[in-house]
């Protein structure tokens, strides 16, 4: 059976692969597929759905890593913002 582009498993291989390529230090191929993995997710899961704050909180770790701070700041705040919301201040997902 298939699962699709937009299952959430699909994603988190997307997402998976996007990791690997930042560990290996390819920072400009794993960004589309941090963001495509993302807005997928956003689509399918919901924009304060857990797996999608993790992949946003992704995405604002390769912007660091690639040294765009003033572009992954406002990522990091929206994902800390709807993980206290969403699962409370108390979290382990909210917390890390």
């Amino acid at each position: 059976a298939k699962l699709g582009e937009d299952h959430p498993d699909t994603l988190t291989c997307r997402n998976n692969l996007a990791r690997l390529l930042q560990a290996q230090g390819h920072l400009v191929e794993a960004e589309p597929l941090y963001r495509e993995a993302l807005e997928k997710c956003q689509a399918t899961l919901g924009e304060d759905h857990p797996q999608t704050l993790t992949y946003l909180n992704n995405l604002a770790l390769l912007l660091k890593a690639q040294g765009h701070l003033a572009k992954a700041e406002p990522l990091y705040r929206e994902a800390l913002e709807k993980s206290q919301a969403k699962l409370g201040k108390d979290h382990p997902q909210t917390l890390t």
